[in-house]
């Protein structure tokens, strides 16, 4: 049976989304006081998460008003939603054609950068409804709460991930110590980093030369493998977690709310990371189509929490910690075929010819990754809402 949330709760959200509105505005003001802000890529990226702060801090302050009162909150559903997304894509890589390179790193590239981070992944979460049905699809209160919740995340994340690979370079310093040629390793990589300093690398090839380093390698399975999956997953549904004590939507919708907290993590991270490609055309779409595909992973492996959190509420306390299991092993999957595709690169190019077949087989994996993930978005809503129907 579901309960009324409490009105302290409908304050809290009002509150924080008039807080977020004041640090995004705040965030535009800064753009135009900031030195050479007009042709500087951190501006965009600044403009574009202000932006995102804006529009969810004014879905707060509603969703806490408008539930305060006890409103009730209308249905995002739309049969032609996929539609629409896509073709907004396709308006906006046009766009993107007909802007001057050195344009993309000015703040006023913000909406079409920001929307070609967010279109991609709303346009499956549109698929995802419809394939759920209109009784299944979220209120735009839980929508709102569920973008909040896993962009939120974020600042659980950065610092835990920080931490994390301080850590990782200690213990792999440590171990290398003892081992046959480890110092000899650690002297050479601090004199390529000292030469770095005072020479920045002009070439690919001497990039390919440090990420060869097996203690370059063995870090980023620490950080990327291990570390920012348990991380990541663990933060990106708490929000679920905490309105679970009033709300049991179904597993349908679990599955939906999940996926929708995954994207609100996957939106600041595709506008951050995204940025890298800015100033050459085919490199940014480049960047932004790999962001597309990780914005995906993030629905995917949320979506599974999400349903965990949806068997934990029914009694079968044994499905939440699966499904963390599962999620983890699917983001470390993930990530683990990026690593090995760019550390065999570099073996390959540096050290033995293997490193190019360890790099074709994590692109090969990846493929089948990229093509899995979408599928199973749209399908998971599909067999669960065939399954709740059997049961009822």
């Amino acid at each position: 049976m579901e309960k009324p949330l409490p009105q302290a709760l409908w304050i809290i959200t009002a509150v924080t989304g008039a807080a977020l509105l004041a640090v995004s505005i705040l965030g535009v003001v800064l753009i135009f006081i900031l030195p050479q802000a007009a042709a500087d890529t951190m501006a965009l990226v600044l403009m574009s998460l202000s932006v995102v702060g804006f529009l969810l801090g004014i879905g707060l302050l509603w969703a806490g008003w408008s539930g305060g009162r006890r409103l009730p909150a209308p249905q995002i559903y739309t049969r032609w939603g996929w539609a629409v997304c896509l073709l907004l894509i396709l308006v906006l890589v046009g766009v993107a054609f007909l802007t001057p390179e050195d344009w993309q790193q000015r703040p006023i590239f913000a909406p079409f950068h920001l929307g070609l981070a967010a279109l991609p992944a709303f346009f499956l979460l549109a698929l995802m409804t419809l394939t759920a049905g209109r009784y299944r699809a979220l209120t735009f209160r839980e929508l709102i709460g569920a973008l909040s919740g896993g962009a939120a995340s974020i600042l659980i994340a950065l610092p835990s991930e920080i931490i994390g690979f301080v850590l990782s370079a200690v213990v792999v310093v440590l171990v290398a110590l003892v081992l046959p040629g480890g110092a000899a390793e650690i002297n050479r990589m601090g004199a390529m980093v000292e030469r770095w300093r005072l020479m920045p690398p002009a070439d690919m090839e001497q990039m390919m030369e440090a990420l060869a380093s097996p203690i370059v390698l063995v870090m980023l399975f620490l950080v990327f493998v291990v570390i920012a999956p348990v991380v990541e997953e663990v933060g990106k549904t708490l929000v679920m977690g905490v309105m679970g004590f009033w709300h049991r939507p179904s597993l349908t919708q679990t599955f939906i709310w999940g996926a929708a907290c995954g994207l609100g993590f996957a939106l600041v991270e595709s506008v951050t990371n995204g940025a890298n490609g800015l100033g050459e055309i085919w490199g940014w779409l480049g960047g932004m189509g790999t962001r597309a595909l990780a914005a995906a992973m993030h629905m995917l492996a949320s979506g599974i929490v999400g349903l965990g959190w949806g068997f934990f509420w029914r009694k079968r306390r044994w499905g939440l910690p699966l499904a963390y299991v599962i999620a983890i092993l699917l983001h470390s999957l993930w990530n683990l075929n990026a690593v090995m595709s760019i550390a065999g690169t570099a073996i390959g190019t540096v050290t033995s010819p293997i490193g190019f077949i360890i790099a074709a087989l994590g692109i090969g994996l990846m493929i089948i990754l990229a093509l899995f993930t979408p599928l199973a978005l749209i399908g998971m809503p599909v067999l669960l809402r065939a399954y709740e129907t059997k049961t009822e």
